[in-house]
């Protein structure tokens, strides 16, 4: 896969590549707001290339971690604020299991859209209001797993998901358990029908390895077909 900035292609290779390079100016000279921008743009386009085709997602929460880390310094800039909001929200869609991590980065996007103006805020991916309510429930939801409150955490659609995927537990284990799955199934073919060898793997190893009992989506809606 590849992606189109500015009528020029990049491929997963060159935006790592980018990244290296940001991080490198960083390392002396921490402050270097362009230098910033460059990376967090290149970890949200990763994260959106990592989780393609069954592709390495697990390296998003560690991307996430770094826009979380450098977005503020960007915030700050008048001039930014579009694209810090938009980064935000690109890497949030591309990061799953991590609902806490997920927050932070949708309070982050909060923090650089608002308040702007009405003809600056048509280029978000996001508006404020629906953002304001994605913050309420990922709060709640939290808050309920945090109490092991667990009928009272909300599905994202219409499939219902583990409500263990809410607690700090998961979320501490569960991008070290995709790896390990991934290794395991390192000469299983990608494509229809994966998930039915990467889930009863993940299951295994995040109950021998981590002791989270967790259930798949095919455990949890019995009467969906999956591929």
């Amino acid at each position: 896969m590849a992606q189109e900035i500015d009528g020029k292609i990049y491929h997963i290779a060159d935006l790592e590549e980018i990244r290296r390079q940001q991080l490198d100016i960083l390392a002396k000279d921490a402050g270097n707001a362009e230098a910033i921008c460059e990376l967090v743009c290149a970890d949200a386009l990763l994260c959106e290339e990592y989780v393609m085709d069954f592709g390495p997602a697990w390296k998003n929460a560690a991307l996430c971690r770094e826009i979380v880390k450098y977005m503020p310094a960007i915030i700050e800039f008048e001039d930014k604020r579009v694209i810090a909001g938009n980064v935000c929200h690109r890497a949030s869609e591309a990061l799953y299991n991590h609902p806490r991590l997920k927050l932070r980065l949708m309070e982050l996007e909060r923090d650089a859209i608002i308040g702007l103006s009405d003809d600056r805020a048509e280029d978000l991916e996001m508006g404020i209001d629906p953002l304001n309510a994605e913050i309420t429930r990922y709060t709640l939801n939290i808050m309920a797993a945090d109490q092991k409150r667990f009928d009272d955490i909300e599905n994202d659609g219409y499939l219902r998901k583990d409500p263990i995927e809410w607690t700090a537990e998961y979320e501490d284990a569960i991008a070290e358990a995709e790896e390990k799955a991934h290794a395991e199934l390192a000469d299983t073919p990608r494509g229809m029908g994966f998930c039915f060898a990467y889930w009863p793997t993940l299951r295994s190893i995040l109950a021998r390895d981590y002791g989270i009992d967790w259930h798949s989506p095919a455990e949890m809606n019995p009467g969906v077909r999956f591929d």
